[in-house]
């Protein structure tokens, strides 16, 4: 067998996060444990912590005094820095800078998306990112839309981005799973309750929706001012649809994923969420707005509807069409199921990334 590549990966809350991040490399370590024969050894270190806000700043001097440590008596080929926009930026720098002391050569693996407006002040990561991307052995992005859209931000070519899009490992091989006839059309949101992720857009859709349609139930899973949503749904007449969890684990998510019909994401800013791709692997139609590369996992009218940015009457539109029409909607869920197989698969994932490392390591040498 073939030397593994040794990689360091780093995340921002470590692998029992609860970010899209840390969901996926959790994907990715359980199958690198499980398959040794893929050729990659994989460790992780927390760059933030669980720390909220600034609260980072606390915990980055000891990650980052943990990771000279390991660099300095650990032999790893590369380091696997995921990366955003604004703090994130500045702690990769710090990172990757060490790294290149050490002679590791770098994977910038970048999920970043709030970028400053045209016309706007150009905060001071800005120049600090572009120079982690100029020194990076390979830059991962998680679309053809980000791979533009950074190219062009920054000058640089788009042949200096490798696209690899997110993968999730196939928890429901046997989907879509068929329903009972007259069972309630199950709606999930899985997502932080916030604005950004378009929550209180969905509460307000959920209200709007039409009485008269076929029996619907709605799950929104995710940390955030539970206590205030579950008021504003009562006083929205909704109390006895929509049932609010809080945080669910990875393992206790899954099945809910499994009973969605549909999953809807009527967030303002994404790069590549992972709740679209654990749908559409569950078989459900997706409801979502065309932000950063939604548009690579829902097609318009083949596995889901889009809906406009911040309108709940375009969200109700889309949902109560799909909650009234189950033909559609079961044709959508099979298609979301096709659009996982053939793109969104965490074994395609992997092998891309395992070709994007040799291409650091050959730049290194």
């Amino acid at each position: 067998m073939a030397v593994p590549i040794r990689v360091l990966c780093i995340v921002p809350r470590g692998l029992a996060g609860r970010g899209g991040i840390e969901t996926l490399f959790s994907h990715v370590d359980e199958q690198l444990r499980a398959r040794p024969d893929i050729g990659i050894e994989m460790e992780f270190l927390a760059s933030r912590g669980d720390a909220s806000g600034a609260g980072w700043v606390l915990h980055f001097p000891i990650a980052l005094a943990r990771y000279a440590w390991l660099l300095a008596t650990r032999r790893y080929d590369v380091v696997h820095l995921n990366t955003a926009t604004n703090a994130s930026a500045w702690r990769k720098w710090s990172m990757q800078l060490l790294a290149r002391i050490a002679g590791v050569a770098t994977v910038i693996h970048f999920h970043g998306s709030a970028f400053p407006k045209p016309g706007d002040r150009r905060p001071g990561w800005v120049p600090v990112l572009r120079q982690v991307f100029e020194r990076a052995g390979a830059i991962v992005v998680l679309g053809d839309y980000w791979r533009d859209f950074v190219a062009r931000f920054y000058g640089m070519p788009p042949e200096r981005f490798d696209v690899v899009a997110n993968g999730v490992a196939d928890f429901a091989p046997d989907a879509p799973q068929a329903r009972e006839e007259g069972a309630a059309v199950q709606l999930l949101f899985a997502g932080n309750l916030t604005d950004a992720k378009g929550a209180s857009v969905l509460l307000r859709a959920l209200a709007l929706l039409p009485e008269h349609l076929p029996r619907w139930r709605a799950v929104l899973a995710g940390t955030g001012d539970v206590a205030g949503f579950r008021e504003r749904a009562a006083q929205s007449g909704l109390s006895g649809q929509v049932e609010f969890t809080g945080w669910v684990a990875r393992d206790a998510i899954l099945p809910l994923y499994r009973q969605a019909d549909i999953v809807v994401l009527p967030s303002r800013n994404e790069v590549l969420p992972v709740c679209l791709l654990e749908g559409a692997c569950a078989g459900a139609a997706l409801v979502a707005t065309p932000v950063g590369s939604v548009p690579d996992v829902l097609s318009e009218g083949q596995n889901g509807l889009m809906i406009t940015t911040d309108d709940p009457e375009s969200a109700a539109r889309a949902l109560a069409q799909l909650i009234a029409d189950a033909s559609q909607r079961e044709e959508f869920r099979a298609a979301s199921r096709d659009v996982y197989v053939s793109r969104f698969r965490l074994e395609t994932m992997i092998e891309a990334l395992r070709e994007v490392y040799r291409k650091a390591l050959s730049a290194n040498r």
